[in-house]
């Protein structure tokens, strides 16, 4: 019996999974709290840039421009060395995405099994799978999907360090800096990394708990090691850029911590309704009652893993739908194991939470089922329509420039199989930038405020060429496309 629901499980997980790459060109939904998140329509862009410049404009780095990857170089690394092989193209990168999820599913099945059983690890496997939230964002370019795989990469392997394995200790820390390079919020889990490594080696006797040490320590180098080059090189070689993208104001944040921690206890249920309140009951029953949980690698990790996250979400801004992703397995590891002790020792209450779930993941699949049956492309077929329309004129007009310049316009090049394109945000201001780079064409949404075409609007006579609306019906929003003209007569 324990069997046969197991492969059901195991069908179940698998199908799920494979249907993250159906319509996976379509836009993204824009229903309950999804529509408030805008990196549907910028951030593929932005953390692609560099493998699109490298393709588009010659190279990676543009000065003055808008160049995340200087500082999280792995994933458009990953995309840049995809897109030799198929050149640009959005299902390429969505689909690299999905498989970073695959992965990222295997290893926290692997990581449950050094610690639970096969039963719990399949239930883990098929939730992640399950989870709508993941589901949604697991099928766009951007980095939590890479940054999930290499966090859980690292605590595998850090759950496998023993004694004298000093060369595992290292690549701990290869994996940790791998993850940190994808996404730089990599330092508030460290603890949840490391911590594997004490608890496989805690023993009393005090060889042990030395050796114990020795190994974070040789992992902990390695991390410094990496991370400080490349500090260095940013320091030195990019500080202009360093100011823009990696700017924090520690004070403000710090003074406005507490109310956004008590949003993050209402928002923390757009993992989960069900399995996030019930994780939290895990954090209250062990402080106060099953003290025995910290003795338990798996949820100790976890704890750590989600509390270093959450401080990352509250201190840096109150946290879009996106960065929650990175807390859905820590999630279901302390729901789980809550869950499993309610079973085993308050059977009644244990049938209600499992039934509880039961609801919950009922939910999930239908919003990823009525979705998918549901499919919209307005956002790839305006993507296209500009750059036809781009392509027109340079057809007509040889001498014309193809660079379009505007807020997200790394996102339309991306999905419509890339052309010359640059966001108008940077460490250069966009007056200047118009003057350096000379675009012929700048983009708007409909909803922005009027700073950026005020900016352009100054140096350069606009021609309104195309709209594209309703692409944004959250906000009934949609792009503008100018055709940009030396000031003066025609």
């Amino acid at each position: 019996m324990r069997h046969r629901w197991r492969s059901v499980l195991l069908v179940l997980t698998l199908c799920l999974l494979a249907l993250r790459l159906w319509h996976i060109r379509a836009d993204f939904p824009d229903y309950h709290f999804y529509s408030q998140d805008g990196a549907r329509f910028t951030d593929e862009g932005f953390y692609t840039g560099a493998a699109l410049q490298h393709f588009t404009l010659g190279h990676a780095y543009v000065p003055g421009g808008w160049n995340p990857g200087v500082f999280m170089p792995v994933w458009p690394l990953m995309v840049g060395l995809l897109f030799h092989f198929t050149g640009i193209s959005v299902t390429a990168a969505r689909s690299l995405a999905v498989a970073c999820i695959w992965l990222s599913v295997l290893l926290a099945y692997a990581v449950s099994r050094q610690y639970r059983s096969k039963s719990f690890a399949w239930v883990t496997a098929f939730l992640i799978a399950a989870n709508a939230l993941g589901f949604f964002f697991g099928r766009l370019a951007l980095l939590e999907p890479a940054f999930v795989m290499f966090l859980l990469l690292a605590i595998y392997l850090a759950g496998r360090v023993r004694p004298g394995d000093y060369a595992l200790a290292v690549a701990v820390g290869v994996a940790f800096t791998l993850m940190t390079l994808t996404k730089t919020t990599g330092a508030f889990v460290l603890p949840a990394v490391l911590y594997p490594i004490w608890a496989s080696n805690r023993e009393t006797n005090g060889s042990s708990r030395l050796a114990s040490w020795k190994l974070i320590a040789t992992a902990l180098g390695t991390i410094l090691l990496l991370l400080g080059s490349a500090k260095l090189i940013w320091f030195f070689r990019f500080r202009e850029d360093a100011q823009i993208i990696l700017a924090v104001n520690p004070l403000w944040q710090l003074e406005n911590s507490p109310p956004r921690l008590l949003r993050f206890f209402f928002r923390g249920t757009w993992v989960d309704p069900v399995l996030f309140p019930l994780a939290l009951a895990s954090f209250v029953a062990a402080i106060v009652h099953l003290r025995f949980l910290w003795l338990d690698t798996l949820f100790t990790t976890a704890f750590l893993w989600e509390t270093g996250y959450a401080a990352f979400i509250v201190f840096h801004y109150d946290g879009p739908p996106r960065y929650f992703v990175a807390v859905i397995v820590p999630t279901i590891w302390l729901a789980l194991i809550f869950a499993e002790w309610l079973w085993q020792q308050h059977r009644r209450v244990g049938i209600i939470i499992v039934g509880c779930i039961v609801v919950s993941i009922a939910w999930n699949i239908a919003s990823i089922g009525e979705y998918l049956l549901h499919p919209r492309y307005s956002l790839v077929d305006a993507s296209i329509g500009i750059k036809q329309v781009i392509v027109a004129q340079h057809q007509a007009n040889a001498a014309s420039n193809e660079l379009l310049i505007g807020r997200g316009a790394d996102e339309i090049s991306l999905l419509s199989g890339g052309f010359p394109a640059m966001d108008s945000d940077g460490s250069m201001p966009l007056a200047q930038k118009v003057d350096v780079y000379h675009p012929g064409w700048f983009m708007t949404w409909t909803h922005d405020p009027t700073l950026r075409q005020d900016a352009v609007g100054a140096e350069r006579r606009m021609v309104k060429r195309a709209i594209f609306p309703d692409l944004d019906r959250t906000n009934r929003a949609g792009i503008v496309l100018y055709q940009l003209f030396p000031k003066g007569p025609r």
